[in-house]
């Protein structure tokens, strides 16, 4: 039986006007759905509060899954069910984090600062040493005397079982702890490297390799033997250092089309609130002062309160590594404390830390009550959700109910207070099995993600969260890209064939249309995309209905459709797309049908409509076996006299393709034309020259003209796909060609070192035609790619010998 089984949450009280018919949300107040109703008696008004940013780092991508998940359910909640929804969010910007790291980086730049430079020996003295502290500490099953030209042996022994993917202790398996032991395994390696580095070329201390290495255990070391004469008396090492990572993580959420809180809470700009709202708990006798001027929540005396502590874990309420962590690296262990789980409201000041004055004496509010004194603050005795990641809901989220329903109940009128109707947890985003996170280091940050080649856009990040609903723990994995991927694709081509559709009945005026099932195909959509919304929220079943109603449009036979109804279809589901976010700015009442990324400038379509229009002649000829006459060029000149097209510097590159493409058809009419030359310029006006500026011509089976579009991920990755696999054609034909020459014994010699490795076995190469990649596309590991450079080596010799004889 497991410890959820055996401990038994404490009773939820649903609010009085639910009606059981309409939102049901997963909470984890009751680890089940539950009806939705919120406090405000005319069912309008939604108050939140979501966990917001420690603000030490940058946010990667794990964060973005929280907060993502959290806009599009407040999108939902605002622009589909109407709801006036107050969303505050805190930021806390002092906590042990930001200490250590403001401090510790503070050190660290005064220590490699060439103005205050030491000596070799000083600066070879302290790394050797910060590398036996690290060593001492994160890895002990390495002697703390051991060399760093020793360490490799000694890890490969030590620690060969999780090296080799086994659990770190017999019997017990903890991805995390594995993930951790390995990326402390290859920090002391680089700082073993940074050590023997700085013994060989003590001038390596000016290059940035060093530096790089060394830095991940110099830093703390240094902030051990000097952080507690640190002057923090100013704060503004701290403020600053928040400030930097607050700014950058509000530029991390607009990139990602996040929406702005309605407020914004600081833990610094509360204070005296925080030290009010604890001074009311101590004064109702859940709260006590030690002898070092800390304050601490009396959890013994909660509960004999007729309270309940731990209401959404109560099976972790013993784990002691969560209660640590909770309480923060720089927390004082005290014989002062009434139980080993109280936890600290108020933390009396220590030397290096910033502080503030409170009725107990300088010091700084504890993690957890500064959620509970700000959001009670904006939001009063009740609110209708909590929100954040799954990771705080023991001990952060847990304390903070404690605390708030402490400070709010009332023991003389004896009752339980409950502060949170609904609390909402997001799920951990995985990497290989493990939860990204900062102290494993095996996160990537949102920034880092939006602009690296290949990279998620904010819309494809969006959609991949959407699969994977908001509260589950879920991997981002090729296939789930690819999932995501095309469904972006279906939806892009979905509006382009829609705008496409507009166009073409523009101009041929179509009236005759018969009636077709598409509204019953919509209204099934809508009811399948409303089930989904109101059943938790369940994204990933909503965007499958729109996924299918484009599926039922599309197998509708062209012409057979109303355009009133297309153009009904088409905006329900921009209006759906825009309120998940999905679309920069733009509102669930717009008009505009479609989203971005599907545009052609309205500057380059007076030019584009000419080129297509030439294609299309080209493509007519060709097709009936006819030839293009000298009136086909006369007449679009003579157009283009009658009317010319705009020329601005926007302009210049359709005004290049344009006329290239009527030079092209003017030699065909002087030259002896035949269908394969004609569709030779019709495909290269297709293929390259309208490609290069990012424009496709789509040639349709039910109309004469090609339909003009961006060229979208989709279509770039057939183009490359079509290419590689032409690639490998020519390669099996010239690998045939080899194998076909003579084989005398210099046969080997011929082949040039370029042409050695152009084989099945590889798919990408340098300019040197060295493999860089194997045939699945995986990049060559570092000892791969020595033992090919050496083979490519010794055949240049070879080669450059049988040349040279050849000469002779």
């Amino acid at each position: 039986m497991s410890a959820q089984a055996r401990v038994q949450q404490p009773p939820w009280q649903p609010p009085s006007n639910t009606d059981g018919k309409s939102i049901h949300i997963y909470n984890s107040l009751t680890r089940s759905k539950t009806p939705f109703a919120p406090l405000d008696p005319q069912g309008r008004k939604v108050t939140w509060y979501v966990c917001g940013p420690t603000v030490y780092d940058d946010a990667h991508v794990g964060h973005a899954r929280n907060y993502v998940s959290t806009d599009i359910i407040r999108r939902i909640m605002r622009d589909y069910f109407k709801f006036d929804v107050n969303f505050v969010m805190n930021v806390t910007d002092v906590d042990d984090k930001i200490i250590i790291r403001a401090r510790q980086h503070h050190l660290f730049d005064e220590f490699i600062d060439p103005k205050r430079r030491r000596d070799t020996k000083t600066i070879q003295d302290t790394s050797s040493a910060a590398f036996a502290t690290y060593l001492a500490k994160n890895l002990k099953s390495i002697p703390n005397d051991v060399s760093p030209e020793e360490l490799s042996r000694h890890i490969e022994k030590q620690y060969e079982d999780v090296l080799n993917g086994n659990a770190l202790s017999r019997g017990k398996i903890s991805k995390d702890d594995e993930d951790r032991t390995k990326m402390r395994i290859k920090t002391a390696l680089a700082a073993a490297d940074g050590v023997r580095l700085l013994k060989v070329d003590p001038t390596a201390m000016e290059e940035g390799a060093y530096v790089e290495k060394i830095k991940d255990v110099l830093m703390p070391y240094l902030d051990s033997l000097y952080g507690s004469t640190f002057d923090a008396s100013d704060h503004t090492i701290f403020t600053t250092w928040a400030k930097k990572y607050e700014d950058r993580f509000m530029e991390d959420m607009k990139a990602l089309n996040v929406l702005e809180p309605d407020v914004v809470t600081r833990v610094t700009e509360y204070v005296e609130k925080i030290t009010a709202f604890i001074a009311q708990i101590e004064q109702r006798g859940f709260a006590y002062k030690t002898s070092d001027n800390s304050v601490y929540f009396d959890i013994k005396a909660f509960e004999e309160g007729n309270n309940s502590y731990a209401r959404l874990e109560p099976w972790s309420r013993n784990n002691m590594d969560l209660q640590a962590d909770g309480e923060g690296a720089l927390t004082k262990k005290t014989s002062d404390k009434r139980s080993d789980a109280d936890f600290a409201l108020w933390k009396s000041s220590k030397e290096g830390e910033p502080s503030w004055q409170s009725p107990w004496g300088l010091g700084r509010p504890g993690w957890h009550i500064e959620c509970s004194a700000m959001a009670s603050h904006e939001l009063g005795d009740r609110m209708d959700i909590h929100s954040g990641g799954i990771d705080l809901a023991f001990p952060h989220h847990d304390n903070e109910l404690a605390q708030s329903e402490a400070y709010w109940c009332d023991k003389h009128h004896g009752g339980q207070h409950q502060w949170v109707n609904y609390f909402m947890h997001m799920g951990h985003l995985d990497v290989q099995g493990a939860k990204m996170s900062k102290s494993l280091k095996n996160f990537v940050t949102i920034r880092h993600e939006l602009s690296r080649e290949g990279g998620l856009s904010p819309r494809s990040m969006r959609i991949l969260f959407m699969l994977g609903g908001w509260k589950e723990r879920f991997e981002v994995t090729e296939g789930l890209k690819k999932e995501a991927s095309a469904w972006e694709d279906k939806v892009n081509n979905f509006f382009i064939k829609v705008l496409g559709t507009d166009e073409t009945r523009a101009v041929n005026g179509h009236s005759d249309m018969s009636e077709a099932p598409i509204q019953t195909y919509l209204a099934e959509a809508k009811e399948k995309f409303h089930n989904a919304l109101t059943d938790s929220f369940n994204t990933s079943l909503a965007i499958q209905a729109i996924s299918e109603l484009i599926t039922k449009y599309n197998s509708l036979e062209a012409g057979t459709i109303r355009f009133e109804h297309t153009k009904e279809v088409a905006l329900w589901v921009t209006r759906m797309v825009n309120m998940f976010g999905l679309n920069g700015t733009a509102t669930i009442d717009s008009e505009i049908i479609g989203w971005s990324g599907i545009d052609i400038p309205a500057y380059a379509m007076p030019y584009l409509t000419l080129i297509s229009n030439i294609r299309d002649r080209l493509r007519k000829q060709a097709q009936q076996k006819g030839a293009i006459q000298v009136e086909d060029v006369t007449d679009i000149r003579q157009k283009l006299r009658d009317s010319p097209l705009p020329d601005t510097t926007e302009t210049a590159p359709y005004q290049k393709v344009l006329d290239s493409a009527l030079g092209s058809v003017t030699e065909l009419t002087a030259s002896e034309q035949s269908t394969a030359s004609i569709m030779e310029v019709a495909d290269r006006i297709r293929d390259e020259d309208l490609w290069n500026l990012g424009v496709y011509l789509e040639d349709r089976a039910d109309s004469p003209t090609a339909r003009i579009r961006p060229v979208t991920k989709e279509l770039r990755e057939a183009k490359e796909a079509q290419q590689a696999k032409k690639a490998k054609k020519s390669i099996a034909d010239r690998s045939k060609n080899l194998a076909a020459a003579p084989t005398a014994k210099d046969d080997k010699r011929m082949i040039s070192p370029q042409e050695l490795f152009k084989n099945e076995e590889y798919s990408a190469w340098n300019e040197d035609g060295i493999p860089t990649k194997d045939k699945d596309g995986n990049e060559l590991t570092n000892s791969k790619t020595k033992k090919l450079k050496k083979q490519w080596e010794h055949q240049k010799r070879l080669h450059d010998q049988w040349q040279s004889q050849q000469q002779t």
